[in-house]
């Protein structure tokens, strides 16, 4: 029972102590400040990462998408985006019916290819500075170029 009493005063004084460590001036917790530039960077990196795993087979499947005719029946088709700017860039695409969300990473003057399922969608990305914003219904191979002028 002793060694009871000893464990719960001292996690009583470490958890005291260790609350009065997290106020600031104003009495309130404030977490670092992380810029969306800064976020967008990560995500840009974590999404590349993901993109390279299975890419020689997931190119094939991009190439036998645009080599041969389309395939009305088939639910899926390509995406290629040609980033024109000298800047990285993530293509999201939101489905407008349905649970499809893509985030597509394009490095800076570089090409991206996706297979990505037929439908509706909004889509956007920064693209340097600028804001690209778009509805596309996409039932055939889409080549999608982006600058940033």
């Amino acid at each position: 029972m002793k060694y009871f009493k000893t464990i719960s005063l001292f996690l009583t004084q470490l958890l005291l102590f260790n609350c009065n460590g997290l106020r600031t001036n104003s009495g309130s917790y404030s977490a670092p400040s992380v810029s969306p530039e800064s976020s967008e960077k990560k995500e840009f990196a974590d999404l590349m990462e993901k993109d390279q795993i299975d890419k020689n087979k997931k190119t094939a499947e991009v190439l036998t998408y645009l080599l041969n005719d389309t395939d009305p029946a088939d639910p899926y088709t390509v995406a290629v985006n040609d980033n024109l700017s000298g800047c990285n860039i993530i293509v999201r695409l939101v489905a407008v019916k349905g649970n499809e969300i893509y985030n597509l990473p394009v490095p800076k003057n570089s090409k991206n290819h996706f297979k990505i399922a037929k439908g509706s969608y909004t889509m956007r990305s920064n693209v340097c500075e600028s804001k690209y914003y778009s509805q596309k219904s996409i039932t055939e191979p889409l080549i999608l170029k982006l600058s940033a002028h």
